[in-house]
Order: structure tokens, then sequence, then C-alpha cells
């Protein structure tokens, strides 16, 4: 495999891989440059229209230089800015390195599983959906998913990404589990569920916010990791505060704004049993007051 590297405006990139995939260059890859900015609600991503990134073309084999010629007319740049080298395909490929979480559980691929005790692995095939256990928030989630005992129980788990909390859950013994996601993870779910030898979930694909009432069990727990106002609307919106008798472990919380959901809770009679923080992000366990 061969990757063709070259710096351009990023407000001409969208333009340009419509050309090159119209030539047949189909393989492109490129990051667009962000600022970070925070907000009540958390971080937000702003497009730094007027920089330039690096664009990759990656083809399986070496343009001859007739056909190189006719890619610097095409990108519309002098020849000696296109950098073209041969590139392991295995290398290309994205590593995955495993998760060792607090418990004494860990987070493996498929092909490192037998490296593990199963007793104590949780195996993930990122696809490419929030969830791969890399980031605080999923991290707390499973601390406190993977100290409970699920037998018997029903779980819901809304903003599901990866499923890997689902997945938790199932290998600590839940009978039921829905999840919820407005983006169409079930391929990915229910692949990561058979990887793990665990019951299939049901998935269901939905916009929480805007179709109100969606959800009508009553769940033993519920997971909500996505952000701290999205957590908020979704609760509302599904009255889900209405079910006393269930527990709920919030996230995707950050130390600003968390007492906003903390207050919501409290006001609807349940109380804070524990919470988690790393770095800038908290999770937090709910129950209802008996």
């Amino acid at each position: 495999m061969f990757e063709i590297t070259v710096r351009l405006p990023t407000k001409k990139i969208n333009r340009i891989i419509t050309q090159l995939y119209q030539k047949g260059y189909y393989q492109t890859f490129y990051e667009v440059p962000l600022d970070v900015v925070t907000d009540a609600n958390g971080y937000a991503f702003v497009e730094k229209r007027n920089e330039t990134t690096v664009l990759n073309i990656y083809l399986n084999n070496f343009i001859e230089a007739k056909e190189r010629r006719k890619l610097v007319e095409l990108l519309a740049i002098d020849e000696s800015s296109l950098v073209v080298r041969e590139v392991n395909e295995q290398n290309y490929q994205q590593t995955f390195h495993d998760i060792f979480l607090e418990n004494g559980w860990v987070i493996t691929t498929p092909d490192r599983r037998n490296l593990y005790h199963k007793e104590k692995r949780i195996v993930l095939d990122s696809q490419g959906n929030f969830g791969t256990g890399y980031h605080e928030t999923t991290k707390d989630c499973l601390y406190f998913i993977l100290k409970q005992d699920f037998t018997g129980l029903s779980v819901a788990d809304i903003g599901a990404g990866s499923g890997v909390l689902s997945v938790a859950a199932a290998l600590k013994g839940a009978k039921l589990i829905d999840t919820y996601d407005i983006q169409p993870v079930e391929r990915e779910i229910l692949y990561q569920c058979d990887l793990n030898r665990v019951k299939q979930v049901n998935v269901f694909q939905s916009d929480l916010i805007k179709n109100k009432n969606r959800i009508s069990k009553d769940y033993d727990w519920i997971f909500l990791n996505i952000g701290t106002q999205e957590n908020m609307d979704i609760l509302k919106a599904q009255r889900l505060l209405e079910y006393k008798n269930t527990t709920f472990i919030l996230s995707g919380m950050l130390e600003w704004n968390y007492h906003l959901a903390e207050t919501l809770f409290k006001d609807a009679g349940f109380h804070l049993e524990e919470k988690k923080q790393s770095n800038e992000w908290v999770t937090c366990v709910f129950k209802g007051v008996m």
C-alpha cells in the first residue's frame, strides 16, 4: 500500500475529496483542525476553516509518473509538495491497547482474549462508536457496573454507543438489557455481545429527547453516559425520575455542571449514593430515597 501526503487549505478539502473520488481515488483521510472550547454543558469543537491540513490518499499500487502528474494537476499543487511512501498495511490499521480497569477487569481484543481469565475480561472489537474504554466516563461507569451483581435484573443502557456497558452488565448476570441510541448501532452492539458470548441485547434506535415517552418499562438500573444537559433532557422527556425503584448511573458530566443533574435527582426524591471523578469528568450513582 502507498500513502500520498499533501498539505491543503482546510476549506478546499471537501471539494477536492469529491474530485478525487470521481477520478477513482477512494481511500482518503484527513483530520480537521479544531479548537476545543468550553461552555456550560462541557466541551465543544470549532473548525479552523482558515488553516491548512494534511490530506492522505491511499493506493494499493504505486502511481507512475504520468498518473502522478495528473494528480498534481487535480490538486493544483507543485509536484515537490507531493510526498509518496510505501506503508505496511498491518501498521495502517489502528492499534488498540488492552485497558486495565481498577477492579481487576481488562478490556481486550479478540486476538488477545486468551491472555486473560474469562471471568475478568471484556472482549471489544471497536467499530468506531463511542465506548472503547479509553475515556474516563466509560471507565468510571464500568467501575460501578463491574462491582455489582446484576443477576436477574433489568437494565436500560441509554446512549449505548459500542454497547460495552451493556456487555459488562450481561457478564454480571443481567437478565434483560435494552439499549437505546440515536445512531444505528445495532450491528456493532450485537457483534460485541457475540464476542463476549452473552445473550444478545435488545437494540432500539431513537432520539429520546424528541420522541417523548418512548421508554415505558420500569428498569432496575439505567445507565446514561452522554452529557449533563442531554442526560437531563432525556430524564425529563422519558419521565424516568418517576421510577423510584430504579438505580441510575449518570456520566458524561463535568465538575462544573454535574450539580445540575444532582439537584434534579434530589428534587425528585433520589439521593447521591456514590460519586467518582477522573480528571474533570464526574460519574454519579443515584438511588431513590427509601
